[in-house]
């Protein structure tokens, strides 16, 4: 399986510029009960707020009228959010196992190539993979049904030309810069299975009318495909162009994969209009990408060249804690964007939807985050060992910025969703700059710390940024301030833990006990915001 890299590349954009880079409907009452409710009956057993299937724009029904409810559309939390989670796990968990499992096999000095041009050739796809698909599947959520197949063919054809143009440059560019045989081989051969992994049109198609079941099978077969594939090369003794053949191979039948679920209607085919609207949307996007990507490559060299190896080491070590948590924002904006592209055909529908979506990550992700927060050092050396203890300051900066990355998440793909990608572009653009002058003032005193700490304002700002923009305001608004009444009670708890001392513990009673009751008490979380979530 060619792992996907749109999502990857997407977070750190919104890890950036806090809007945190590696592309489904919320139910109606979602956008209408936004908020905590403070009604002493709702949430009763009478309460109709409680129906999952009823949609509250429907005054007459709601309040008892015969008046027939219109049925809710579906939703891109509860079980298609699992699925969201499911699929990107299992692309993580094969990609982890193959970058494992090769190093035995190929050698250190293959391996090194492997590793190499899989970093290299990603740069190329960053407008295919990450910008194209996001808008793709946007556009695949607001189609009508019978015209979504042909949109998906006309779109996989833009995909498949601007993947091929990238690789070409690619290859191009390495063949110029380097003498080796078997590294554009490898080459050749890998962006091979890039081209055929944005030619598919059916991945998107699956994401966007929210048949997730039908999409994790899919990447399950894939996967299983390359997996089959790569043992047969590993049996076989096959070097590092083999290694390559088979991922991609997978990835091309990944293609015929997608034609046995999805059926016929997303034949490619040329469609100026929908090339040039794909890409004029998409180009923010990428350049995004690309600025974000060279500004966190400008900040680790600084830090490279001023305090040496180990120093990039500790910073390394913090944020690959803090990533990992990052990955369940990640995963569900899998069905998260479809849903707020359908939700934004009403006036502030998606920041409705998007509201919700922020709130519920807030919640899950603020106990592991102050966990990692209260319990730096322990964590780093259980992880890392005992030599990453000094890392403990920077995990405890870092620590916040795994929900700036959930907010951040939601945000990114709340302004894909209503066409604002150029404003997202300046916003980005500003918090490049901004990072690599602020990491600038700092690295050179205080090493991986001032890095951190430039990261993480940096976040921030981006999102101040955001708010403050006559131009995004109304969609922002509303999301970063259905954040609040979680975030306050999160810190409470969080307080509660340093005065009454590092015990593991007593913490883990007030992250996990104490926190929730206050979220129920407090009429923060209801159980209609429980049945909304499940549905």
């Amino acid at each position: 399986m060619q792992p996907s890299r749109a999502h990857s590349v997407a977070q750190r954009v919104e890890r950036a510029v806090g809007i945190s880079p590696s592309s489904e409907t919320f139910p109606a009452a979602l956008a209408v009960a936004l908020g905590p409710s403070r009604h002493p009956q709702l949430g009763s057993p009478r309460s109709r707020r409680l129906d999952a299937g009823r949609d509250l724009r429907n005054t007459a029904a709601v309040i008892g009228a015969p008046e027939p409810l219109e049925p809710a559309p579906p939703a891109g939390l509860g079980g298609r959010a699992v699925h969201g989670i499911l699929a990107l796990g299992l692309e993580k968990t094969v990609a982890l196992g193959i970058a494992l499992y090769l190093p035995r096999h190929l050698g250190l000095a293959d391996y090194g190539r492997y590793a190499f041009l899989l970093s290299y050739l990603g740069f190329f796809q960053a407008l295919p993979d990450a910008a194209l698909e996001a808008v793709l599947v946007a556009r695949l959520a607001r189609a009508a049904a019978d015209e979504a197949g042909a949109l998906a063919g006309r779109g996989a054809r833009v995909r498949l030309a601007v993947s091929l143009v990238g690789g070409i440059a690619g290859l191009a560019l390495l063949a110029l810069a380097v003498h080796d045989a078997e590294l554009l081989c490898g080459g050749v051969v890998g962006a091979a299975g890039l081209v055929a992994s944005a030619a598919t049109p059916y991945r998107a198609l699956l994401r966007a009318r929210l048949r997730m079941s039908a999409y994790v099978g899919l990447l399950a077969a894939q996967a299983a495909l390359a997996v089959g594939l790569l043992a047969a090369v590993v049996v076989a003794g096959g070097g590092l162009v083999a290694v390559f053949a088979a991922v991609s191979a997978a990835a091309v039948a990944g293609v015929g994969l997608g034609r046995l679920v999805v059926g016929p209607g997303a034949r490619l085919a040329a469609d100026r209009a929908v090339r040039r609207g794909l890409i004029a949307e998409a180009w923010p996007l990428a350049a995004s990408t690309l600025a974000v990507v060279g500004a966190q490559q400008v900040l680790q060299l600084l830090l490279l060249r001023l305090h040496g190896a180990p120093e990039v080491g500790l910073l390394g070590g913090a944020r690959k804690l803090t990533e990992a948590i990052g990955l369940l924002p990640q995963a569900l904006m899998v069905s998260v964007l479809p849903a707020l592209s359908l939700a934004a055909a009403t006036p502030a529908g998606a920041a409705g939807a998007a509201r919700a979506a922020a709130r519920g990550l807030v919640i899950a992700l603020l106990p592991p985050a102050a966990a990692l927060a209260l319990w730096a050092e322990p964590v780093l050396t259980g992880f890392f060992g005992p030599s990453f203890a000094a890392a403990a300051p920077v995990l405890r900066v870092l620590a916040p910025a795994t929900l700036l990355g959930a907010t951040g998440a939601v945000l990114t793909n709340l302004l894909v969703a209503v066409g604002r990608q150029r404003t997202l572009l300046r916003v980005t653009a500003g918090a490049a700059a901004g990072m690599i002058a602020l990491g600038a003032a700092l690295v050179p005193t205080y090493g991986a710390l001032g890095a951190a700490v430039a990261f993480v304002a940096v976040s921030l700002a981006g999102q101040v940024a955001l708010l403050a923009l006559s131009a995004t305001r109304a969609e922002v608004a509303p999301v970063l301030a259905a954040t609040v009444p979680p975030l306050a009670l999160g810190a409470g708890a969080v307080a509660a833990a340093v005065a009454l001392g590092p015990s593991v513990p007593v913490g883990a009673a007030l992250l996990l006990g104490a926190y929730p009751a206050a979220l129920c008490l407090t009429g923060t979380v209801t159980r209609a915001d429980l049945a909304r979530w499940r549905a």
